[in-house]
C-alpha cells in the first residue's frame, strides 16, 4: 500500500467517526449480515469486481457505505471513501464514490437515483465539498444518471475502471 493511500485512509477513518447520518426508511448504512447480498450484486455488475475492497470498506467506511432496500430485500448499494485534500482554498473534504451497483432486476426503477441523492445530502450535511467518481466511457445509462445529478466530466483516464478501460472522472460540487 502506498504511503499516501495509508495517509487517506486513516484520515478519512477519522472524519467518517464523526459522521452524522440521516435516516432514510429505504436507505441506510451496511451491517455485515448484508454483505453477501451485496457481493452477489457486485459480481453480477463488476466482470472486475474485487469482493476484498468491498470488505475493507464495511469495516473502515460502514457509515459512508449506503444500501436501498425494496421491501426488506437488498437492491443496490453505494461505497464512498473521505480524501482530505489541503490546498490554496485550506483543507477540504471531498469524497470519492467508490462503486455504485443496483440489483439487475431492479435496475431502471430509479433505486440508483434515490441512493445517490440521499448520499449526496449527508455529504452535504457533513461538510463535503465535492464528489468524485469514475465511470467506463461505455456506461451509457451511469453517465445519463450522473449528468442528471449534477456530476460534470473532468477528465478521461486510463486503467482506473479497469485494465485498459477508459473512464471518465466525474465531479459534483457541493459548495
Amino acid at each position: 500500500m502506498s504511503l499516501e493511500k495509508l495517509i487517506r485512509d486513516t484520515a478519512g477513518s477519522q472524519l467518517v467517526k464523526k459522521w452524522r447520518s440521516i435516516k432514510k426508511e429505504e436507505i441506510g448504512s451496511i451491517e455485515d449480515s448484508m454483505l453477501p447480498e451485496i457481493l452477489t450484486i457486485q459480481a453480477e455488475a463488476f466482470k472486475d469486481g474485487k469482493p476484498e475492497i468491498l470488505v475493507k470498506y464495511v469495516k473502515r467506511f460502514r457509515n459512508i457505505f449506503y444500501v436501498i432496500k425494496s421491501k426488506d430485500k437488498i437492491v443496490g448499494y453505494c461505497i464512498y471513501y473521505l480524501k482530505p485534500v489541503i490546498s490554496l482554498k485550506g483543507f477540504e473534504k471531498k469524497s470519492v464514490i467508490c462503486s455504485v451497483a443496483i440489483d439487475k432486476n431492479f435496475r431502471g426503477r430509479g433505486f440508483a437515483e434515490r441512493l445517490l441523492r440521499s448520499s449526496i445530502e449527508e455529504m452535504k450535511v457533513n461538510g463535503i465539498s465535492s464528489i468524485l467518481l469514475y465511470v467506463n466511457i461505455n456506461n451509457l445509462p451511469a453517465i445519463q444518471l450522473y449528468e442528471k445529478m449534477g456530476f460534470q466530466e473532468t477528465r478521461s483516464i486510463k486503467n482506473i475502471c479497469g485494465r485498459k478501460e477508459t473512464c471518465y472522472e466525474m465531479e459534483l460540487k457541493l459548495v
